[in-house]
């Protein structure tokens, strides 16, 4: 509960109802920012398509070192596919 009296009027507001995106939605947001398929998204990646999948679908979970790159992707995609194709190009 927040004990802020500035909040109180407000009964949306509270610690319960205050998710962040997780990886999947991340992923799906930045894809579909990028006009991208999952075969592509995931070739860019560097993962399997069946990773991805999983992903999206929530089945599975990234570690952590691939849930950092989720959120330097879904911070601004457009610099990141460039930064990815770039290093794949090399």
């Amino acid at each position: 509960m927040v004990d802020d009296p500035d909040f109180a009027d407000s009964p949306e507001w509270d610690e319960g109802n205050t998710r962040l995106p997780d990886a999947a939605a991340k992923l799906k947001a930045a894809r579909a920012a990028l006009l991208m398929s999952q075969g592509d998204f995931a070739k860019l990646l560097g993962i399997p398509v069946a990773t991805l999948q999983n992903w999206e679908q929530r089945r599975t979970h990234p570690d952590p070192v691939a849930r950092t790159l989720i959120d330097l992707i879904a911070d601004d995609p457009r610099e990141m596919r460039k930064r990815l194709e770039k290093r794949s190009a090399a």
